[in-house]
């Protein structure tokens, strides 16, 4: 729906006026507005919640309340109450949800989210999905190639999988 007032954006605020003529009949009239021309009007406009707070607030009323159960042996009285600025997330949520609020959690909850990654992943580091997905590439290609009788390509793909099996793990 396309704003009443300048044509051209997309209508977010929607007025209904209801006026009653002589006869005492009702007539409702309803105005279409995009959020300037709202403003513009004298309307109020109410201000959406930032994105990390939405996110805070629906994170906190339907997750289930598990997760880590507790911190770092190091935690203070002062680290419980540690909440970030941008999104205010919670130490506590995090804990217990196992969910970051917003980017800056990464670093406002940095020394628990390694904690964290490994009892939730086993490790601390990034485990590279890519290469598998390489691999089972190459094994389809191969297949067609194989079934396509192009055996030059066969072979070169063939080559380029046991290359990719026999390096070493970086553990990336």
């Amino acid at each position: 729906m396309i704003c009443q007032s300048c044509q051209k954006l997309q209508a977010t605020l929607h007025q209904l006026d209801i006026v009653y003529g002589n006869a005492g009949n009702a007539q409702v009239m309803a105005t279409d507005f995009c959020a300037l021309c709202a403003q513009k009007a004298g309307l109020p406009v109410p201000k959406a919640a930032s994105f990390p707070k939405i996110i805070s607030m629906l994170s906190k009323a339907f997750l289930p309340q598990t997760g880590i159960s507790h911190a770092p042996s190091t935690q203070s009285e002062a680290q419980e109450d540690l909440t970030c600025p941008d999104c205010g997330w919670t130490l506590r949520d995090l804990q217990q949800s196992s969910r970051l609020g917003c980017p800056n959690d990464y670093e406002v909850f940095g020394d628990y989210v390694g904690e964290m990654l490994e009892g939730l992943h086993g490790h601390e580091e990034h485990v590279d999905w890519r290469e598998d997905n390489l691999l089972d590439q190459l094994a389809a290609e191969l297949d067609q190639a194989v079934l396509k009788e192009d055996y030059e390509s066969a072979a070169r793909l063939r080559d380029r999988i046991f290359e990719l099996e026999s390096e070493p793990e970086t553990g990336v």
